[in-house]
């Protein structure tokens, strides 16, 4: 009985639990539905600051991680976000109408040195605060030698299942990224885009479809 009454409230009033646990961390719409996969994992939260916003009507799931104090995620209006997963240091934003599928990732930094010599510091500082007891293992990691450049995914974009999009990239509007895609630059907007780097597949208009006409005849 009370298992069903959780869901119920998470259903008709989805935010309210995550707003007890999270406070002032998160800004969530009253009309945004939260799936069950959703989850918001800060490591090393600053009080008070602010690290996700989600806008009116969204449909979100997924894996919110900040690794560090710092990072803010922006989702717009009407974005689905699927069972995905959103790494942050700098800044990843959403604009509207847009469609997360399953299993992407969208990673806004290197997490480590190109240099061999501080990815060795790293695992010592992983070791010691482990050792330590402290539950994030990465408490003392020195960010300053990270390079992190923000995400921004334009409105009617749709990101297929298992895309990754990393530092720095901007998907344009109405752009289409195609399944298991990996996106190392910008992407054109009304494009598709897909492969090992994604390279653009082919131009698509804004009125592909005119209203009316089914998508197969048009």
């Amino acid at each position: 009985m009370k298992a069903q009454l959780f869901w119920l409230l998470r259903r008709f009033f989805p935010s309210l639990d995550v707003r007890r646990q999270l406070g002032a961390h998160v800004d969530i719409h009253p009309s945004a539905v939260l799936l069950p996969s959703f989850r918001v994992e800060l490591r090393s939260p600053v009080p008070g600051r602010c690290y996700l916003r989600i806008g009116a009507d969204c449909m979100v799931g997924g894996n919110f991680i900040f690794e560090s104090s710092e990072g803010l995620v922006t989702l717009g209006e009407r974005v689905f976000f699927g069972a995905s997963n959103v790494i942050c240091r700098s800044r990843i934003e959403l604009e509207s109408d847009i469609f997360v599928a399953w299993g992407c990732y969208l990673y806004d930094h290197n997490s480590h040195s190109l240099d061999y010599r501080e990815r060795r510091k790293d695992l010592q500082r992983q070791l010691a605060d482990f050792r330590s007891g402290n539950p994030n293992f990465i408490a003392s990691k020195d960010w300053s030698v990270v390079q992190s450049e923000p995400i921004v995914v334009k409105s009617d974009a749709w990101l297929g299942m298992h895309a990754t999009i990393l530092k720095g990239v901007t998907i344009g509007e109405g752009a289409v990224v195609g399944a298991g895609s990996v996106v190392t630059r910008d992407v054109e907007p009304w494009s598709v885009v897909g492969g090992n780097p994604a390279k653009t597949l082919k131009k698509i208009s804004p009125d592909l479809c005119p209203p009316g006409v089914p998508e197969d005849q048009a």
